[in-house]
């Protein structure tokens, strides 16, 4: 699925939810690959880790594992990455359908910032890890108790909701146009409820009727009308099938009503115009 985003209205977002937490906020697509973040590097400690092939390798299973098990949970998981730090994660969801996740980190829960660096160092090395500036990048991240944490991924789900209801990430709609009418097209027969088609497509009603106005300059509901009037009158026209057939093949089961629509849209009655 195509996804587009409105990176100015994120990236205004994070910037908020950075400046009130000091916590870096990144976006990733329904694939786990990076779309946005603020700030856009990493802290000093991770750009490390990420420097060298044991680690980074590490850091983007740490990534994935995480947005893998936010799918099954409606809200922010809340865990620590491979080496300690504390980061949390929430699958972006439209109608059921994930169209992206947030996440945010780095941060340490431990109050001592002489445990933090030691442990941190400590686990560089078991990975053959010497590098001079892990102590000084490790003294660098920010600590916060369980209450703070809590806290900010309470802030990142209130995000989650913004970003849905604003449809700051939605899918494109020329695929979904395209979907809708396929369905519809194959429905025509059939009494076709606007709630089917959203959910074929999970999308919302708003979004839907967003779609079909600026296409057509018509609601859904006139669009299926309009449909089942053409594809009546191409019947009328090119074959003998019975009238009253045609109005079920059209979706109408009550013969009568279908002659009074079709003649307010075409002027003429059916049989009038068959004739």
């Amino acid at each position: 699925m195509t996804i587009k985003y409105n990176l100015d209205e994120l990236l205004d977002i994070m910037w908020s939810f950075y400046t009130v937490s000091g916590i870096r906020f990144i976006l990733f697509d329904a694939d786990f690959k990076k779309i946005l973040a603020y700030p856009a590097n990493e802290c000093a400690f991770c750009t490390l880790m990420r420097r060298y092939e044991k680690t980074a390798e590490k850091c983007l299973q740490s990534d994935k594992k995480s947005l893998l098990e936010c799918r099954n949970h409606d809200g922010p998981i809340l865990y620590k990455c491979h080496a300690g730090l504390v980061e949390a994660a929430l699958a972006l969801k439209e109608n059921d359908t994930i169209i992206g996740y947030l996440m945010f980190g780095q941060v340490t829960d431990n109050k001592s910032k002489d445990e933090v660096v030691k442990k941190l160092c400590s686990y560089c090395e078991s990975h053959g890890i010497f590098d001079s500036a892990i102590k000084e990048s490790a003294e660098k991240i920010n600590y916060m108790d369980d209450s703070q944490i809590i806290a900010a991924a309470k802030v990142m789900e209130a995000c989650t909701s913004y970003i849905v209801l604003k449809e700051l990430i939605t899918p494109e709609s020329d695929k979904l146009l395209s979907e809708a009418k396929k369905y519809i097209d194959t429905n025509i027969s059939n009494e076709i409820e606007i709630y089917d088609i959203c959910k074929k497509l999970k999308i919302s009603r708003t979004r839907l009727y967003d779609i079909f106005k600026k296409e057509f300059d018509v609601g859904v509901a006139e669009y299926i009308r309009k449909q089942r009037m053409q594809k009546a009158k191409e019947l009328l026209k090119a074959t003998n099938i019975p009238i009253w057939e045609i109005a079920q093949k059209v979706g109408f089961s009550d013969y009568t009503y279908f002659g009074r629509v079709y003649k307010k849209f075409y002027g003429k009655s059916p049989r009038e115009y068959r004739k």
